[in-house]
C-alpha cells in the first residue's frame, strides 16, 4: 500500500513539470527569437518478487510511477519580423550569433536585438559583444580569426578627390547652328570641397560640337586623346548614325589657383563604356534628333562625411557596414555564426542565451550561407516560435493528469481510513 502514494505523487510531480513547462513556453511566447520546449516521460523501473509468479511462470511486476525522461527544445524557425532597426538582426535558418562578455565568455544566442553600447561595441541588450571578422581598411581577410565587432564612433571618412566622371548624354541634331547645351557636373578637391564643372557644347554649321570647359566660371584647359593641355574648344563629331567619332579619350584641368590651397587634378572624362575583348565600348555621349539632355552623371569623388550609423547589408551575408554622412559605407566587419551538432545538448543560460557542452559538441563558427548556416537578415528580429493553441491544450491535458492521480490519492487515503475502521 505505502508504494501506491509514491506512484500517486510521482504522477504529481510529471504533471507538475508538465504544466510548468507549457507556462514557461506561454510566458515566452513574446520573447525574440525563444524556442519552446516540449517534455516526454518514462516508467520508473519497476519493483519484482521472485516468489510470486503468474501462470506464464514470469516474475509479477508492478510499476513505481512515472519520471520525467527529457525535456526538448523545439529549433524551428520563427517568424522574422522587420524592425526598421539597424543594429537588429535575424537569422534565416541554423546556427547563431557568437557573442561574448568583456572577459571573454562565450555563449550564443538567436536574438539579435542589439544596440550600439557607449564604447561603439554591437551589444545584447544584458551587454555580451557580438562576434566576428574585423574588417582592415575596408577589406575582411578570408580566415581571420573572430575578434569582437567594434563601430569607431566620432569617425571622420576623409574625403576623396574626383579623378574621373561619366556623363550620358545626348545632343540635339535637330539644333540649329549656336545652339548651346550646358552639361554641368558636380566634382571635389582633395579638401572636400565641392566645385561645378560645365562643359558648355555649341553647335556648329557642320553638325559637329564644339566643348569649352569651365569650373565655378573660371575658364579650365583640355587634353584630348594624350596631347598637350589647351584652351582651345574641343570639337565633338559624330557619325551619319549620331555616334561619336571624336575625340577619343577627354581630360580637364581645372585652374589649380581658384581651389583655395585645395588641388584638383585631370578629371577624365569617360567618353565610352568600357569595351569587351579589345573592342570599344559604346559611346556615352551621342547626337540623335532628340532633345538634349543628360540622361546620367556619376563622378568618383566625395565630400568628407561623419559616421551616422551602422547598416547590415542586404546580401544576407551579415557584413555590418559604418554609415557616412556623405551617402558613403564601409565595410566594419562580417558577423560570424556558430552551428552545432547537437543543438539540445546546449545549455540554456538565460537572456536569450545558449552555453557550449559536451553533448553540444564544439561550434563550428564561420560566415553566413557557408557550411549549413542560414542568413543574416538585417533589420529585422526573429519571433518566437511557440504555438499558443499547442500550448494551451498541452496545458489542459497536464490539469486533468494532475487532477486524476489527486484522485489516486484520495482514494488511497480513503481505503487506509477504511482498512483502520474495519474491526
Amino acid at each position: 500500500m505505502p508504494f501506491s502514494f509514491g506512484t500517486a505523487l510521482s504522477g504529481l510531480r510529471a504533471s507538475s513539470d508538465s504544466l510548468s513547462v507549457s507556462g514557461n513556453n506561454i510566458a515566452n511566447s513574446n520573447t525574440t527569437a525563444f524556442k519552446s520546449s516540449d517534455i516526454s516521460f518514462a516508467d520508473v523501473f519497476t519493483s519484482s518478487t521472485g516468489v510470486r509468479l503468474n501462470g506464464a511462470g514470469s516474475a509479477v511486476q508492478v510499476g513505481n510511477g512515472v519520471r520525467v525522461a527529457a525535456t526538448h527544445t523545439n529549433f524551428n524557425q520563427g517568424t522574422l519580423n522587420d524592425t526598421g532597426i539597424t543594429t537588429n538582426a535575424a537569422i534565416e535558418g541554423k546556427g547563431y550569433f557568437v557573442v561574448a562578455d568583456a572577459g571573454g565568455k562565450t555563449a550564443y544566442t538567436r536574438a539579435g536585438d542589439f544596440t550600439l553600447d557607449r564604447s561603439g561595441y554591437i551589444v545584447t541588450p544584458n551587454g555580451y559583444r557580438l562576434q566576428g571578422y574585423a574588417a582592415v581598411n575596408g577589406i575582411i581577410t578570408p580566415g581571420a580569426a573572430i575578434t569582437t565587432l567594434k563601430v569607431p564612433l566620432g569617425e571622420t571618412l576623409a574625403p576623396v578627390v574626383t579623378t574621373q566622371a561619366t556623363l550620358r548624354l545626348n545632343l540635339n541634331a535637330s539644333d540649329p547652328a549656336a545652339a548651346v547645351f550646358h552639361a554641368p557636373v558636380q566634382v571635389y578637391d582633395t579638401r572636400g570641397a565641392v566645385h561645378t564643372l560645365d562643359m558648355t557644347f555649341t553647335k556648329q554649321a557642320d553638325g559637329s560640337w564644339n566643348m569649352q570647359a569651365t569650373m565655378d566660371g573660371n575658364a579650365a584647359q583640355t587634353m584630348v586623346d594624350g596631347g598637350a593641355a589647351s584652351a582651345a574648344p574641343v570639337n565633338f563629331t559624330f557619325d551619319s548614325n549620331g555616334r561619336l567619332t571624336s575625340p577619343t579619350t577627354l581630360s580637364i584641368i581645372p585652374d589649380q589657383t581658384k581651389l583655395n590651397g585645395a588641388a584638383l587634378p585631370a578629371v577624365a572624362i569617360n567618353l565610352r563604356q568600357p569595351g569587351v575583348a579589345g573592342a570599344p565600348g559604346a559611346a556615352n555621349i551621342t547626337s540623335y534628333s532628340a532633345p538634349s539632355g543628360v540622361a546620367s552623371i556619376d563622378q568618383d569623388g566625395f565630400a568628407a562625411g561623419d559616421l551616422t550609423g551602422i547598416s547590415m547589408s542586404s546580401d544576407r551575408t551579415g557584413l555590418v557596414e559604418a554609415v557616412f554622412s556623405n551617402g558613403q559605407r564601409r565595410p566594419l566587419g562580417q558577423i560570424a555564426l556558430a552551428s552545432f551538432n547537437d543543438e539540445n545538448g546546449l545549455q540554456r543560460l538565460g537572456n536569450n542565451l545558449y552555453g557550449e557542452t559536451l553533448s553540444s559538441g564544439q561550434p563550428s563558427v564561420g560566415i553566413a550561407g557557408s557550411g549549413g548556416r542560414g542568413d543574416v537578415v538585417g533589420s529585422a528580429l526573429e519571433q518566437s516560435n511557440v504555438d499558443l493553441a499547442s500550448e494551451f491544450t498541452r496545458l489542459i491535458v497536464a490539469q486533468r493528469s494532475f487532477q486524476a492521480n489527486s484522485r489516486v490519492i484520495n482514494a488511497i487515503s480513503q481505503t487506509l481510513q477504511d482498512l483502520l475502521q474495519v474491526g
